[in-house]
């Protein structure tokens, strides 16, 4: 009898086991809908700047393209865009929310990812730590990190801005990936980020009407029923 339960255990075991591994596999990935999207899908793109470059950017932000201007991005999985600008911005600084992007816009940001070569993880050429990364006083560091199906993996881009160079001239940045360019000025645009930066010196009106009450048609009912 004592033999018999252990065979069973055995072969109980041994159908079980599998159908716990592939389980245990299967865990790391997130689900793909019919569109390409993964549910844990992130985009992460910062710029950071050395020093000197920064006052300089900072003395005429519009005359420097706004890939090369500090910021940062994050587009969640759900459609939340947090966006900010700042030379004191860093990799684990969390913005604020921008806007929410719909769905079509996720997906073709995605596709976008991907002709760039930039949407899988072999794209990947950094590995370390992204807080211990230092610009020098004349660098740009341009840090793309992305999440997908289960995967995250980083794409650093540096190079160096002379400080004798003119940000009129397009040579400036011909030492510039241009597929990481692309890809900055679009997380740039979504965030509703331009080259020309909005004139912090122009007041904008305040808005103070909100539309019609939606409430007045029962208030109105109410004081003619009183006064009957």
């Amino acid at each position: 009898m004592a033999l018999s339960l252990r065979r069973i255990s055995t072969i109980i075991l041994a159908l079980v086991f599998p159908i716990l591994a592939s389980a245990g596999c299967s865990s790391t990935s997130s689900r793909v809908d019919s569109d390409g999207l993964a549910e844990d899908s992130v985009i992460d793109a910062t710029v950071i700047v050395g020093e000197s470059l920064g006052v300089r950017i900072e003395r005429d932000p519009g005359a420097w393209p706004v890939q090369l201007r500090p910021a940062r991005a994050i587009v969640l999985p759900d459609g939340v865009l947090r966006a900010d600008v700042g030379a004191n911005l860093g990799v684990d600084d969390r913005p604020g929310m921008t806007r929410s992007l719909y769905r079509a816009q996720l997906v073709e940001l995605w596709k976008e990812m991907d002709v760039l070569d930039f949407g899988s993880p072999s794209a990947g050429n950094y590995s370390g730590n992204l807080e211990l990364l230092e610009p020098g006083d004349d660098e740009v560091i341009q840090i793309l990190h992305l999440q997908r199906d289960g995967r995250d993996w980083t794409i650093v881009r540096r190079f160096e801005i002379p400080e004798d160079a003119s940000p009129g001239d397009a040579s400036t940045f011909d030492v510039e990936d241009p597929r990481m360019r692309s890809a900055m000025r679009r997380m740039a645009a979504l965030a509703w980020a331009w080259d020309v930066p909005p004139d912090d010196s122009i007041r904008f009106p305040e808005r103070y009407d909100f539309g019609p009450d939606p409430w007045s048609r029962y208030r109105e009912d109410g004081s003619s029923k009183e006064s009957s």
